[in-house]
């Protein structure tokens, strides 16, 4: 197929033989705003490289608490596994603008050398968009991602290797109660084996539109919205606990049920990861090697992004 658009003396005449002052480019300041959630952030994406178009992952059963054994009674033994298999696949992302000859020898505006550098950005544009959509703004929905147990990442139903039911999901609107409520969950956490597991409340995800009152509920001395003089022990006993927002978790840009009102708190531990099969890589096609005689800027990144189990997350739709 002949490549053919892309940017031309004829679709941009301004840069090729018009003398005009300036060319308005946007520029963005994104990642300046406060508490900015990106796909590069590895304490929220857990990222590996991967040298397979598929990643494959089992949940592990862990072994139980010990039993108690009287004197020379025989030592019960236990069973552990792993299973629960479950496979996600890479996608390849591509980018390709083509540059007529024409185009290429004459800009005079910048437009050839800005073209590489939205690319880049629009690339990681890309990434934090997909990454977030399809795990924090997915994490009640499962429209893209569902644990090894077939349920979406927050659930009330989710079922441990041993059959027993694990629930990570709450309904209570962001505020101080409803976050001790969520962080409680978290704490209490079962583990695989259903005994105590429990994480420390170390971090929240909320849409932006929430940024203001989960940093106001954070920071505050005393307990925030109130009269009352009690601490607030967000700020005195959890320490410095990381907010991060994103405007897709927005309803804006994400399409799920509640989306402006859904939130999530995590541990370290956690599972939300990335897989990187490759990272945004350019090339540059020389017109004697196109039927249209033009260049051909071509860039391309291959990933995936997954919600590998529901340990060390729980989520509230923020819908009581």
């Amino acid at each position: 197929m002949p490549i053919t658009g892309g940017h031309s003396a004829s679709l941009s005449p301004d840069d090729t033989q018009t003398a005009i002052d300036e060319v308005m480019y946007e520029k963005f300041t994104r990642t300046e705003v406060p508490g900015f959630l990106s796909a590069q952030d590895g304490w929220f994406f857990h990222t590996s490289p991967t040298d397979s178009m598929a990643f494959i992952y089992d949940e592990d059963s862990n072994v139980g608490e010990f039993e108690e054994t009287g004197e020379q009674e025989e030592v019960i033994t236990t069973s552990t596994r792993i299973g629960n298999t479950t496979t996600k696949r890479i996608t390849k992302y591509t980018k390709e603008v083509p540059i007529s000859w024409e185009a290429f020898k004459t800009s005079q505006q910048g437009k050839r050398e800005a073209i590489g550098q939205q690319i880049g950005e629009r690339a990681k544009v890309t990434q934090d968009r997909l990454s977030i959509i399809e795990t924090y703004g997915d994490m009640v929905a499962g429209t893209y991602n569902t644990t090894p147990d077939g349920q979406a990442g927050a659930s009330n139903s989710h079922t441990t290797l041993n059959s027993d039911t694990i629930d990570n999901l709450e309904t209570g609107a962001l505020n101080a109660d409803n976050l001790w409520t969520v962080a409680l969950s978290l704490m209490r956490q079962r583990a695989q084996d259903f005994d105590a597991g429990g994480h420390m409340f170390e971090a929240i995800v909320v849409p932006m539109q929430l940024y203001k009152t989960a940093r106001e509920t954070l920071g505050s001395d005393l307990v925030p919205f109130s009269g009352e003089n009690q601490l607030n022990i967000f700020s005195t006993d959890f320490g410095n606990v990381m907010l991060r927002a994103s405007v897709y978790l927005d309803t804006i840009h994400n399409p799920a049920a509640n989306a402006a009102t859904t939130f999530t708190v995590l541990g370290r531990n956690h599972k939300i990861e990335r897989k990187v099969l490759s990272g945004l890589s350019t090339s540059m096609i020389e017109p004697q090697y196109t039927t249209t005689d033009s260049y051909v800027m071509r860039a391309r990144f291959a990933e995936s992004r997954l919600i590998g189990t529901w340990t060390a997350l729980v989520s509230s739709n923020g819908t009581a």
